[in-house]
């Protein structure tokens, strides 16, 4: 019986929706947290602003980057910190001391792949700011 209800559920599994709070952004800083050795303090522009900070644990890009940036608001399809993966809005949070104004997201917790621990999602270059990652 688990294996049909799974067959279905894959089979009816829709794609990650559009989310305007999800979009292209620029990694213009990066700072040491100062109350955490694993965690890094982010600037970003989405090509009309400055979104910072951005705290983040991830260690796979570097100033330049050009990475997925969820802002407050969005609705992120997977957590990666729950056994389940469910879907939650994001909200900005005190990070060991320091308040992010957003998430930079991997491509699983976007939902575009199923493999955990890949780092955060990375674009070309030349990709327009501002543009919404989900369409």
């Amino acid at each position: 019986m688990n294996s049909i209800i799974n067959f279905f559920k894959n089979l009816f599994q829709s794609k990650p929706k559009s989310d305007s709070k999800i979009i292209t952004a620029k990694v213009t800083k990066i700072e040491k947290h100062p109350n955490a050795d694993r965690l890094r303090v982010i600037g970003l522009s989405d090509g009309t602003q400055e979104i910072y900070p951005v705290i983040c644990g991830a260690f796979n890009f570097s100033e330049g980057a050009i990475v997925a940036l969820a802002l407050p608001g969005a609705v992120i399809p997977k957590n990666i910190h729950s056994d389940e993966h469910e879907s939650f809005t994001l909200a900005t949070a005190k990070i060991r001391g320091v308040e992010s104004q957003g998430m930079i997201c991997s491509d699983f917790e976007l939902g575009i792949s199923d493999t955990i621990g890949e780092g955060i999602m990375l674009f070309p270059e030349n990709t327009p700011l501002g543009q919404p990652v989900l369409k």
